[in-house]
């Protein structure tokens, strides 16, 4: 189920992963990285809304998997 961060938690989490990373964002630059975060967060909700099938393999462990409809 996914989970909307609310434009309060975005700049929480904003200014938490400036701090984190010793990172100072000019006053100027911060509605720009606050926007950012929200469209990558939005995007982020929709990939991890997908199902994931057999053939969805991880990049990090290949294991070649036979096409649909074929005998191994």
């Amino acid at each position: 189920m996914p989970t909307t961060l609310t434009p309060a938690q975005i700049e929480a989490l904003v200014q938490a992963n400036a701090a984190a990373l010793g990172l100072r964002i000019a006053a100027e630059h911060k509605p720009g990285v606050i926007a950012f975060v929200t469209l990558a967060a939005g995007m982020a909700e929709r990939v991890m809304g997908q199902e994931l099938g057999i053939e969805d393999e991880s990049g990090a462990v290949f294991v070649p998997v036979s096409p649909r409809g074929t005998a191994p």
